[in-house]
């Protein structure tokens, strides 16, 4: 880790744990200098100046770059379950969605739902690759150009089919 050095003392940049930066914002609010609180609990002053200015947009429950993705989500946590619960629905009746239309489907989704969208996905009417790319991985979605399913295919998947298989497939296992 880089080492930041201010007269003797060494700083680890990015070290300071969530409870010094807390303890270090109480003291700046009681009127104290930042360069001077950050210097006593040796803590990098552009680390603590950092951590302030999130914490007055909102307070920090974790650091890193997850609240910059919060920012630029399109649907709620909630929403984009219900979207790949319908999205899901169709492929136990042999009826897949195709990627194009699944992006389709999202776009006409916060178009009803009068949400926010970027303006590729206004200008497109879907939503774009990069976001169904991240929202097939978040909720193990596999959304592919749909086959024909022969009607004699999907009707003798049934209960005593398969029945008779299994005990097809024992007597051989027991052979």
């Amino acid at each position: 880790r880089p080492t930041l050095y201010i007269g003797e003392t060494a700083l680890l940049w990015g070290s300071a744990p969530l409870v010094e930066l807390d303890r270090a914002v109480k003291e700046v609010q009681k009127r104290k200098i930042i360069r001077q609180v950050a210097r006593e609990m040796k803590i990098c002053r552009m680390t603590l100046k950092r951590y302030m200015e999130k914490k007055k947009i909102a307070d920090v429950i974790k650091t890193g770059y997850k609240r910059t993705g919060l920012a630029n989500l399109v649907f709620k946590e909630n929403m984009e379950t219900e979207l790949a619960d319908h999205i899901k629905a169709p492929a136990p009746m042999f009826h897949g969605i195709s990627a194009m239309k699944c992006r389709e489907l999202a776009f006409e989704y916060a178009q009803r739902n009068g949400i926010d969208t970027p303006a590729s996905w206004i200008r497109e009417k879907k939503a774009g690759p990069d976001w169904f790319t991240a929202f097939k991985a978040c909720h193990h979605l596999s959304c592919r150009t749909p086959e024909a399913t022969s009607l004699g295919r999907a009707t003798a998947f049934n209960r005593y089919n398969m029945g008779e298989l299994l005990v097809n497939l024992s007597k051989v296992m027991d052979r």
